[in-house]
C-alpha cells in the first residue's frame, strides 16, 4: 500500500459530545469511541497515544503525573489507512468530530517489514 495517510486527531481528556443520555455521560471516553468507530469502518491501523505532558493552543502545561488525569489533559489518536478511506471516515463522523483538531500527515515512505 503506497498511498497511506495518516490522521492525528487531537483533544482533551474531559472531551465531550452532544446529545447523549445523562447515563452515557458519566462513564463516556471519547477515545475508546473514536477508536469504535474506526474499527466499525474497516481502518487498517488505530493508535491511542498516552501523552504524560503536553499543552493545547498556548494553555498552561498538564503533567499527567497522577492517576486521575486532569480534563484539559492532551489526547492522541492516531488513524492509518489510504487517504480515501480516510476521508470517507472523516466525512461520515463529521459531526461526532466537529471542533476537534485534525492533522492529517501524508506519508513519503513505507519501509517494509526489516524482519523478514
Amino acid at each position: 500500500m503506497n498511498d497511506l495517510t495518516t490522521i492525528r486527531i487531537y483533544f482533551e481528556y474531559g472531551q465531550k459530545v452532544k446529545n447523549l443520555p445523562f447515563w452515557k455521560r458519566l462513564n463516556y471516553d471519547f477515545a475508546t469511541e473514536i477508536i469504535k468507530k474506526a474499527k466499525l469502518q474497516g481502518l487498517d491501523q488505530i493508535i491511542n497515544f498516552s501523552v504524560s505532558k503536553g499543552y493545547f493552543e498556548k494553555q498552561k502545561i498538564n503533567w499527567g503525573n497522577s492517576e486521575i488525569k486532569h480534563f484539559n489533559h492532551p489526547h492522541i489518536i492516531e488513524i492509518t489507512d489510504s487517504e480515501e478511506k480516510l476521508n470517507i471516515f472523516l466525512h461520515q463522523e463529521k459531526e461526532f468530530l466537529k471542533g476537534i483538531k485534525i492533522l492529517i500527515v501524508k506519508n513519503e515512505v513505507v519501509l517494509k517489514n526489516l524482519s523478514t
